[in-house]
């Protein structure tokens, strides 16, 4: 199963950023539910969807549950 992505266009699409923005909260750090996909895909950045998606629902820094068994220690 491969993991859902997204280029940097469609990010700045659902922040509803602007480029100029995008680069800015970027840099300084304000964005840090964005996980760029390394060694890149061509020209165009892509990132992880999973985190962009729970910020986006508003879950972003939340506990999730995790249901399983536990390691052994």
């Amino acid at each position: 199963m491969t993991e859902r992505l997204y280029t940097t266009p469609e990010v700045r699409t659902l922040l509803k950023l602007t480029p100029r923005t995008f680069r800015r909260l970027k840099h300084e750090g304000k964005l840090p539910f964005l996980e760029p996909l390394r060694p890149r895909l061509g020209r165009s950045e892509r990132y992880l969807a999973a985190p962009l998606d729970l910020y986006l629902r508003g879950q972003w820094g939340k506990p999730q549950l995790v249901f399983g068994r536990r390691s052994a220690r």
